[in-house]
């Protein structure tokens, strides 16, 4: 495993030393939390094999079943006794016409209500679909018309309302993202949901904004700035009574959607984020310092979190690479897109440039003094997980570069998957999950690229600590969505592999 080499000068070979420090420090610690808290650890006690693997992954407290999405369709689990979960139903939603299914979401109000959401291919040639199901009969009783390709679909805490994420990517037609809302006041199971028409979509238009609220400082491609709201891709949805946090991955920003005025009434931009990384896929376990290289963390999957009566939202900076919006940084310097004094900066740096030729940058971010070429080069996500505070409206921790070192050092036949991952998004934090053990706020980060789960004690925000790193068993591969649940007060972790054909349960103990 290298680092940085020894046979690039003394300021390198102390750089070397400080980060296989760091490496033996988080080891140390996973080791050490082992032993203070032996009753929080990821013990391995299932896998399911699932044909085209799981995406998303909920469960039902009343029928002790898990549903799941993947390639293969909507997928029903029994978990009863979570030693022996299999599969028991597989169903799709049309026997002559390809559809996706794209999320699913259990009632936690225990009326029996599920709710899955398929899109077509190409995913905007219609409005996506909103099945739902009847707990009991595992029948679909109802289905409706969302936005154009709902990609997440979740239940408000108290059930009252079920939200949909619209993302809407560039197909046939660039359209609007926006969320839709189903208002489920009054309903009391799934078939009183038939005929429903409660249902409101919203965008990101002007009339949508709430006081004070722009689109201007979002991360929008130059051909859409006359048109903004077009350019908006909600990804994923951390639902609260009052409201919604979205997250929306290409645009590097996170917004929340209130329900009482029914408005946007925070777009907040994500900052670029610096620390070490590996920025090449040829050159193997490479984790260095880039000055003068930024970090868009560029959200995916998002988790709302309340911890001593104060609201949190955690955060993994997934990253996306763009595939109109985004050169390797040595084609950057060839076309002349980058400040000719940046890259003199970085020729002349202890680094050297040629370490981050690979690298993908984004090329509508970083231009500072707005002169028409790139002043800071951005990479395309930051390797990391967030807590931002919603009372002081900040990130107040960030793993840093902790997920690329200690899969170096726990995993380094997998890191960035084999390398080859390190010039985009390195080990891509994807999969999140929220649980509470006791007095313990515990966080669960799925490394896509790493096939690992990471287990983190949250309880104090300001200074979470890594309590356990577990990698998935071989065939089970690209952790996807991750999901506390518990039974008979017992607490598990259940954990989609997109490849691999995987559905692992955990038990946290």
């Amino acid at each position: 495993m290298i680092l940085t080499p020894w046979s690039t000068g003394r300021r390198e070979a102390l750089l070397d030393m400080w980060f296989m420090i760091q490496i033996l420090l988080s080891i140390t610690s996973i080791q050490q939390n082992d032993t203070a808290h032996r009753s929080l650890r990821l013990d391995h006690i299932n896998d399911v094999e699932v044909s085209g693997g799981v995406e998303v992954i909920t469960f039902d407290s009343e029928t002790r079943a898990l549903y799941g999405i993947g390639s293969s369709g909507m997928m029903i689990f029994d978990a009863k006794d979570p030693l022996q979960t299999f599969l028991c139903s597989l169903t799709n939603f049309s026997d002559t016409e390809k559809w996706e299914a794209t999320s699913v979401a259990v009632d936690p109000s225990n009326r029996g209500i599920i709710a899955t959401t398929w899109i077509p291919d190409p995913p905007d040639r219609v409005p996506g679909i909103v099945q739902i199901l009847d707990s009991q009969t595992k029948q679909v009783v109802w289905q409706f018309s969302a936005g154009y390709h709902p990609d997440c679909v979740v239940f408000t805490p108290d059930g009252r309302y079920l939200i949909l994420a619209n993302e809407c990517e560039p197909g046939i037609q660039d359209r609007a993202g926006s969320v839709t809302l189903v208002d489920l006041l009054g309903v009391q199971s799934a078939f009183d949901m038939q005929g429903m028409n409660e249902i409101q979509t919203y965008g990101f238009r002007d009339r949508n904004l709430g006081e004070g609220v722009t689109l201007s400082d979002l991360r929008i491609p130059a051909s859409l700035r006359s048109t903004p709201w077009i350019g908006i891709e909600p990804e994923y949805l951390a639902p609260t009574n009052d409201g919604v946090w979205v997250s929306l991955q290409e645009n590097n920003a996170i917004a929340y959607f209130d329900f009482e005025c029914r408005k946007w009434t925070k777009i907040q931009p994500l900052n670029p984020l610096s620390y070490p990384f590996d920025a090449d896929d040829k050159d193997g376990i490479h984790i260095q310092n880039h000055k003068g290289i930024s970090l868009l963390p560029m959200p995916d999957t998002i988790a709302h979190t309340v911890i001593d009566e104060r609201a949190y939202v955690l955060i993994a900076n997934e990253g996306e690479k763009d595939e109109h919006n985004s050169l390797r940084f040595e084609d950057a310097v060839t076309s002349g897109l980058l400040d000719p004094l940046v890259v003199h900066q970085l020729q002349t740096s202890s680094n050297g440039s040629d370490q981050l030729g690979r690298l993908w940058i984004s090329t509508i971010d970083g231009d500072i003094d707005h002169d028409g070429d790139i002043d800071v080069p951005s990479a395309l996500g930051a390797r990391s997980v967030s807590l931002y505070d919603v009372l002081q409206d900040t990130v107040i921790w960030n793993s840093q570069e902790q997920h690329e070192v200690v899969s170096a050092m726990l995993w380094p036949d997998r890191f960035n998957e084999q390398d080859s991952r390190s010039d985009r998004a390195g080990p891509e934090p994807e999969g999140l999950a929220i649980g509470v053990i006791g007095d313990k706020t515990l966080a669960f980060v799925g490394l896509e690229r790493s096939d690992a789960i990471l287990m983190y004690d949250i309880s104090i925000p300001s200074s979470p600590k890594l309590l356990h790193a577990v990698a998935l068993n071989q065939g089970c591969s690209r952790p996807e969505g991750l999901l506390f649940f518990s039974i008979d007060e017992r607490d598990y972790l259940a954990v989609a592999s997109e490849e691999g054909g995987c559905l692992s349960i955990y038990e946290i103990r």
